[in-house]
This record gives C-alpha cells, structure tokens and sequence, in this order.
C-alpha cells in the first residue's frame, strides 16, 4: 500500500550521519500519525465524485499549503538584507551559496527552467476537475488553511532567526515529495474511473502534480539542505542547538487540519 511514511522516511535514512537527519527522522516518527489524516482526507476526496462547492473548497484551500515559491523567495531576500544594512556575516561567500541554493528551489515554480509557471499549472487543473474558476476566490479558503499559511509565512518571513526559516523550508520540501508522489495516483484513477476523464486529458490536467513527482521535490529538499548548511557556515551557527521536533509537528499539525476539512465536507455531501 503506498503510504506516506513510505515515500518520506527512506529519504531521510539515506542522508549522510548529521544532526539534521537525526532530527528530521525523530520528527516525522513521532508525528507521523498525522500522516493517516492527511492519507484519508485525500483519499475521501478521490473516493467519490464531489460537488463543485467542495471541489472549490480543496483547492482553494490546499493550494495555500502548497505554494511555497513567495516564502522561499523572501528567505533569500531576507538574506541580502543582511548584507544590505550592514549586519554581521562571517563568511559572505558562504551566504551567497546558500542563496544560489534557494533560489534552485523556485527554478521550476517561476518558470526559469521550464516554460510554465507552475501557478498556471495548478489553475489549469484545478478549473479542469472544478470545471470553472470559482475556487479563486477567498470566499472557498477554509480557516485551517489559512492558519497554515499565517504560520508558514510568519516562519519564513517573520521569525527573527532565519535558520528557523530555512527548517522550515526543509520540512515543507521532504514533505511536498511524500504528498506529491501519494496523491498522483490517486488523483489518476479518481479522473479516470470516477470523472471520466480520457487517459490522455487525465495526464495533461494533473501536470502540476505529475512534475513535482520523481526527482523534482526530493531534489529541492536537498537544496534546501544545503542551503541551511551554507547559512550556518556564514552566521557561524551551530546547527546541534536546533531542534526540528516542534517545526515538524506544527507543519504536519496545520497540514492534517486543512485534510481533515477535506474529508468532513466529502462525507457530509455523501449522506
């Protein structure tokens, strides 16, 4: 049975020895019960065909789980503040690096090494499964999603500590791989079987999920990875005083909430 857990944590033991890996191994084992809301809220969703009033509300909501692309952007703005206004960095060069690896994180959200946005692949599915454009407005934007947004931004835009910013950032990417690679083939048999959906229009609406799959998210994890490593060389930090326990668990925390919702409404439109 594909799992979350399956696709996360062989990842994460396959890491060279370091702290990070002992910490982010120790987070998601003991906040991977979290991982069984969020498998049945997908599930739940694809399980049956949804109205358009609960399809807008998933996908209004999850992308604001989803789009990372702004918060990662702004760590590497916050970064060149540093050097901006003067603030002390003990090795630039290092600092630069790190930057050099965020910035591989966002290549393919912005465009820079494909030819679509994934903004525009994402509305390009959501509209095909809704059927229109309504799921933009706020109006569909459930509360547990916006209050993973608000923690997630504040995390990467607001927490003084930009190491803090940077973890975040590496829980959100080793996590988005284990979703992405879960979901797909769900969302493939749910077009399919469930929507009618033609083998070859099912492809080309779930593009947005399709290319984060494979190497793509495990690939920005380890950008992300390195990046932290880079900043901890230029601020001269020690990476052992962090812990990832409480990052770990208030992502998958705020993450289950938003699948939780998901699954409510599907039921209550079942009765």
């Amino acid at each position: 049975m594909n799992r979350l857990s399956h696709i996360i944590m062989p990842v994460l033991r396959d890491l060279p020895a370091s702290h990070l890996k002992q910490e982010l191994l120790q987070a998601f084992e003991r906040h991977g019960r979290r991982f069984d809301a969020i498998e049945a809220g997908f599930a739940r969703l694809t399980g049956r065909r949804q109205s358009q009033e609960t399809l807008r509300s998933f996908f209004q909501s999850w992308s604001q789980t989803n789009n990372s692309a702004m918060t990662v952007a702004g760590i590497g703005n916050r970064m060149t503040l540093l050097v901006h206004t003067g603030q002390p960095v003990a090795d630039r060069e290092a600092l630069f690096s790190s930057m050099v690896c965020l910035n591989r994180i966002v290549d393919e959200d912005l465009a820079v090494t494909h030819k679509v946005l994934h903004a525009q692949m994402y509305y390009n599915m959501a509209t095909g499964i809704v059927g229109d454009d309504q799921w933009l407005s706020h109006a569909y934007l459930h509360p547990s999603a916006k209050a993973f947004k608000t923690w997630k931004d504040h995390q990467s835009l607001r927490e003084p500590d930009l190491a803090v910013a940077l973890l975040t950032t590496l829980t959100h990417e080793i996590y988005t791989h284990g979703e992405v690679e879960f979901i797909l083939p769900l969302f493939r048999r749910w077009l399919i079987q469930t929507l009618g959906f033609a083998e070859r229009d099912a492809t080309r609406t779930l593009g947005w999920i399709s290319v984060h799959c494979g190497p793509t998210e495990k690939n920005h994890f380890f950008h992300a990875m390195n990046a932290v490593r880079h900043y901890a060389r230029a601020m001269d930090l020690d990476l052992e005083r962090y812990r990832l326990d409480g990052i770990v668990g208030a992502y998958l925390e705020h993450k289950a909430a938003v699948l939780e919702t998901v699954a409510r409404d599907a039921a209550a439109e079942a009765l």
